[in-house]
């Protein structure tokens, strides 16, 4: 199965990684995509309240209710 490729690259005089690459499963779906830009934006140095202000917060996993009594 061939996947989809992002790639960033950063100008050379950066001493930061130059290239970042993400392979992707074509079958990704939007919200997993979403996160792969986060974390890319993540890799970069964005500050997690810039990355929230563009992105949204990431939804809650389950009803933290349930959580709540998983860890009590």
């Amino acid at each position: 199965m061939a996947l989809d490729k992002l790639t960033y690259q950063r100008g050379e005089s950066s001493k930061e990684p130059q290239i970042i690459t993400f392979h992707i499963n074509p079958d990704l779906d939007i919200k997993e995509f979403k996160r792969s830009c986060k974390r890319l934006a993540q890799s970069l140095g964005y500050s997690r309240n810039s990355i929230e202000e563009q992105f949204g917060k990431d939804e809650e996993i389950g009803d933290p209710k349930q959580l709540k009594l998983l860890f009590d």
